[in-house]
């Protein structure tokens, strides 16, 4: 009694060094694939070269779009920017200078003068170009008002426009002259010059100028009292030739009411950084590759509150439906609670020695735990009852004895088939792989020693509390048990063929089913990131490919001619050695040497659909099945989802039922009870994965993945309570009726454990994100398929069918008999 006493006492000790290490684990969760991409993967391999030879990747874009005026709206924006490091808000006069800087630089040696009569005929051409460039795009001219005539009314500290600063302090006159002539050298817009402080906040007076404006004489006028040097400045209107085709980039700063701000940040930056800035932000939302992720973060984490205690409710409503003593379950719950604790307190350890948990992987740990734990628990508990009702010796050690050898051989074949993962190629699959083993290590561990030592203090009188009786494993309950096993016997034969059927038609169905990466998927339809997309799709095409070609831009050049000009034709947007955004540029020597480094050709390609949508993802597939070298948010997404699932289906998935038919031959002395465990399994999870289209109709890309991982390794465990006691059983019976009977005293268990563990995974049902609800689902659905239907009527049918060729080669080994 006192070593008793000294073991539960070393378990809460444990738990409390555990404890707070545990509670620190869903903060760490990793919410981007970017550190699981392997550097065999090409779109990384295009990234390294992005990096060493263009200078491009160190950085990532979130794009705030915010509901107010443009003055009020960039200094909310620059009043949070403490939260980002290193971080640098790009103005819509910076962005469009930017560009128009970039694209004059590129064109410069192209610019030829005429004479002077067509000088002044081409000038009046382009101020009629950008008159009418000003009316499109008229919040452009709003912002240019704003910067000139607000700025030196109020406060440059804000700095909206360094260069206009710069620009208004270098020149003289009276401040309105400054303000009108620092506007038109920061813009290079002389319409600026005929608003004054007190109109130019008038936007209908400003719109309708520009419609009736036609007097250009006046516009030279106006310059040559202002500078001497009017030639140079006419120069400079010239250029509108070239530079104001440049603006057709399909971007809007302001759309019915909303302002967009480009901010550019470093890709490393702290998720949850990101989210305090999107939370701080009033009327604005913030989109990104970073933004979804930072929103995928935020979400899951509120929601894992609510699974955990949806886990324990549902868990425990089942435990008083099925059990129906308080003891039992109370002792249960504090097991499961007790497997999760030292599951989350490994991770923490896992953590400090550089292991990174992938979100998935930290998610499905509760329900594994608490489900795999309480199964094990159950088996163990009822075993104990049973020795109770036979009045053993020792019957906590009689349970211990009988029980111990099903669960070990269950845990273990589960923690194998985990195993699989650890040692796959896919740095992505051996993430969730340690979670996964570490998941069924700390479930097994507590059901069995925990459960132990709390039943040696707890006399056996108080287990019925508030019944008078101990809960009977052999109650009225397996009358079902016996009528359904003793029915798939007498029809066996049309069983086993109807399932052969099934499995055929679902595997036909399966290759039909097609998955999704949209981003919805991994964040709710109310987060603030999803919402803005919407309205950024109409401002800004924001997801870029980076297209590599191996060699130089003239052995390429038809190639990338047709490259581009099919990609411009689809409404895209390409930067390289023969355009810049929808203009052909076919011969250009300093285009050639901005796109061109080191043997390797780039195109900057904008597409017209945002990253991670539907679009973006079939036009940057279509590339790299192509043959080209493809980069950016894209690509990668299609790798990793790629990678990751051909390397299950075709690596991990064979070699975890490898592993499974090995280690139960050795164990059983036979091949053909792993390979009818096989063919069972995968009926249960291709009916999980079939299910998925009816509720969601194309499932998340991982969903599928997930339902076959779990299903390989858990769907093992009933199979094995049913075998274990199935040989016990032959002793002293015909095999009809010892499979009877085996399915009739393990069925309360089993199905006991098949509801427990099936309501841990439908816990997951409640979140607000649609992912996990596939997986809480598909999974759920699956076991309650193996419950009900494969544990009851298809393996007695399939057993029954077979009779002695079930252990063949070998006859049952000896030590499952004694």
């Amino acid at each position: 009694m006192r070593n008793d006493i000294i073991l539960t006492l070393l378990w809460i000790l444990l738990l409390i060094i555990l404890l707070p290490m545990a509670v620190k684990v869903p903060s760490l969760f990793i919410y981007t694939d970017d550190p699981f991409l392997s550097n065999n993967i090409q779109s990384v391999q295009v990234q390294h070269i992005l990096n060493k030879y263009f200078n491009i990747g160190n950085f990532d874009y979130l794009y705030v779009i915010i509901n107010g005026t443009y003055n009020k709206s960039i200094q909310e924006i620059y009043s949070n920017m403490y939260l980002l490091n290193n971080a640098i808000v790009i103005t819509p006069y910076e962005y469009y200078n930017m560009l128009q800087g970039e694209y004059i630089k590129y064109l410069k040696s192209n610019i030829t003068l005429y004479n002077f009569t067509n000088f002044i005929k081409q000038l009046y051409d382009n101020l009629t170009k950008l008159k009418m460039y000003l009316i499109s795009h008229f919040q452009y001219f709003e912002y240019q008002l704003n910067v000139t005539f607000w700025l030196p009314l109020h406060n440059f500290s804000v700095n909206i426009c360094p260069y206009y600063e710069y620009n208004f302090e270098k020149v003289n006159g009276s401040l309105l002259q400054r303000a009108q002539y620092a506007g038109y050298l920061t813009f290079k817009d002389p319409y600026l010059l005929y608003f004054s402080f007190d109109n130019y906040s008038n936007y209908t007076f400003a719109f309708n100028f520009l419609l009736k404006f036609d007097n250009y004489s006046d516009i030279v006028y106006k310059l040559s009292k202002i500078n001497s040097n009017i030639e140079r400045q006419l120069l400079e209107l010239k250029n509108f030739e070239y530079s104001n085709n440049y603006y057709n980039l399909s971007i809007k700063f302001h759309n019915n009411n909303y302002w967009l701000f480009i901010i550019k940040i470093p890709n490393n930056e702290s998720l949850t950084a990101i989210n305090k800035f999107i939370n701080n932000l009033k009327n604005a939302y913030v989109v990104g590759h970073l933004a979804y992720y930072a929103q995928s973060a935020y979400y899951t984490q509120n929601d894992i509150e609510i699974i955990d205690i949806t886990t324990v409710f549902l868990v425990t409503i089942l435990l008083i439906i099925l059990v129906r003593s308080l003891i039992p379950i109370l002792i249960l719950i504090t097991s499961a609670s007790t497997g999760l604790i030292l599951a989350y307190g490994l991770m923490f350890i896992e953590i400090q020695l550089g292991y990174k948990i992938y979100y998935i992987s930290g998610l499905v740990v509760p329900p594994i735990v608490f489900g795999l734990s309480i199964d094990y628990g159950i088996l163990f508990i009822y075993r104990y009852f049973e020795e109770l009702k036979s009045n053993s010796d020792d019957p906590l050690k009689g349970a211990f004895r009988n029980s111990i050898r099903g669960i070990l051989i269950s845990g273990l074949s589960i923690v194998l088939g985990f195993l699989s993962f650890v040692i796959s190629p896919s740095n992505l699959l051996r993430n969730i792989g340690i979670a996964l083993v570490t998941s069924s290590i700390s479930a097994l561990i507590p059901a069995v020693f925990f459960i132990y030592s709390l039943l040696t203090l707890i006399p056996s009188k108080y287990l019925s509390f508030p019944r008078k009786k101990l809960p009977d494993p052999r109650d009225i309950r397996q009358k079902y048990l016996h009528d359904l096993s003793s029915f798939s016997i007498r029809h066996n034969k049309i069983i086993v063929v109807l399932t052969l059927l099934s499995l055929i038609l679902l595997i036909s169905y399966s290759t039909t089913i097609h998955t999704n990466v949209n981003v919805n998927e991994i964040i709710p339809p109310n987060a603030n990131s999803l919402i803005g997309t919407g309205l950024l799709e109409n401002m800004y095409n924001y997801s870029i490919d980076y297209v590599l070609l191996y060699g130089n831009p003239i052995g390429n050049h038809s190639l990338i001619c047709s490259l581009t000009k099919s990609l411009i034709n689809q409404g895209n947007l390409v930067y390289g050695p023969v355009s810049i955004g929808n203009i052909i540029i076919p011969n250009n020597t300093q285009l050639y040497n901005n796109f061109y480094k080191d043997n390797y050709t780039l195109l900057i390609v904008y597409l017209k659909y945002p990253v991670f949508s539907q679009g973006a993802i079939k036009l940057t597939n279509y590339l790299i099945k192509k043959g080209f070298m493809v980069g950016g948010d894209n690509a990668q997404r299609i790798d990793i989802v790629k990678n990751t699932v051909s390397i299950y289906f075709n690596f991990t998935l064979l070699l975890t039922i490898i592993l499974i038919i090995v280690y139960l031959f050795i164990i059983l002395g036979s091949l053909i009870l792993p390979l009818r465990l096989v063919l069972t399994i995968s009926l249960s999870s291709l009916l999980g994965v079939s299910s998925l289209t009816l509720i969601y109709s194309s499932p998340y890309w991982l969903s599928p993945l997930i339902i076959f991982a779990l299903l390989f390794s858990l769907g093992i465990d009933y199979d094995m309570f049913i075998i274990i006691r199935l040989i016990e059983e032959m002793k002293d019976k015909e095999f009809n009726e010892a499979i009877i009977k085996a399915v009739e005293r393990t069925g309360l268990a089993i199905t006991a454990c098949g509801l427990i563990l099936a309501g841990a995974f439908f816990s997951l049902v409640v979140s607000d994100i649609r992912f996990l609800q596939e997986i809480g689902f598909g999974v759920g659905i699956s076991i309650i398929f193996d419950t009900f239907i494969v544990r009851p009527i298809l393996v007695p049918s399939i057993l029954s069918v077979l009779k002695k060729y079930n252990f063949w080669p070998f006859s049952v080994r000896k030590f499952l008999y004694t």
